[in-house]
């Protein structure tokens, strides 16, 4: 029970990874904010994490959007009583070309995958300052250094998360606040799931990876708990591959 007494918000938290990063803190004995955009995808999850015996709340709202940010982490603090770590996990895809994206598309991504990391980023961490303690996680991906055709706003978002979790550490480090990411290789997913599983993308991505597979979603949560809990009390701006050798090519 590393994570005993911790009270932890989980954005995007009704998503593959999402769901098993917060099952995986509740394991370890952390009271779990399960946030998603609408309260009923949350559900199930919540519940499962009570039959398990561990504490779920469930917080609402756009993590792009200021005031909602804001709102979710006052939300969380509120259900739990404080909060100690936070897992920025809350993402959106997309497939569309450089010469075909819109506007309207590339501010979607980056102004969920990047911008909502920041704003929910910022709101937690004014929170664990005031009391000098806590730990940030961020999920990022190898899209972060590396990209494929039609990956263009996604991949630049992660690519923005790298520097905004070296950034974050850089200032928070000295006020008693760990900032710190995982950078997942390829794993099915909600976000993913329809082309991942197309037999042509397998032909090609599988060969990729050096394991030879997919990950499963739990295979991320051990870097999570590390990370989050005081073994990593002197981790800070570092990223944990989880890719099962994607990116050693």
């Amino acid at each position: 029970m590393r994570l005993q007494g911790k009270r932890a918000l989980v954005t995007g938290a009704n998503g593959g990874l999402g769901s098993a990063i917060a099952k995986g803190l509740a394991l370890e004995g952390a009271e779990i904010a399960l946030h998603a955009r609408r309260s009923e995808s949350a559900v199930e999850l919540r519940d499962e994490i009570r039959a398990a015996g561990g504490t779920g709340e469930i917080v609402t709202g756009d993590v792009s959007i200021g005031a909602d940010a804001e709102s979710i982490v006052h939300q969380a603090v509120d259900v739990l009583g404080g909060i100690d770590i936070l897992v920025n996990n809350a993402g959106v895809m997309s497939t569309q070309s450089f010469l075909e994206m819109t506007e309207q598309e590339w501010r979607r991504v980056i102004d969920t995958n990047l911008g909502g990391y920041f704003l929910v980023g910022q709101a937690a961490a004014k929170r664990m300052v005031k009391v000098g303690s806590g730990a940030i996680i961020n999920v990022s991906s190898t899209r972060q250094t590396q990209s494929w055709p039609g990956s263009l706003a996604y991949a630049s978002s992660k690519g923005g998360i790298a520097m905004l979790t070296r950034s974050m550490a850089l200032e928070l480090a000295p006020l008693g606040v760990r900032v710190n990411s995982i950078t997942p290789g390829t794993f099915v997913t909600n976000l993913n799931r329809q082309y991942a599983l197309d037999p042509e993308f397998q032909r090609r991505r599988i060969p990729s990876i050096p394991m030879g597979r997919y990950g499963e979603t739990d295979e991320v949560v051990g870097g999570v708990v590390f990370l989050a809990s005081d073994e990593a009390s002197f981790v800070a701006g570092a990223s944990i591959v989880i890719d099962g050798g994607q990116t050693l090519w």
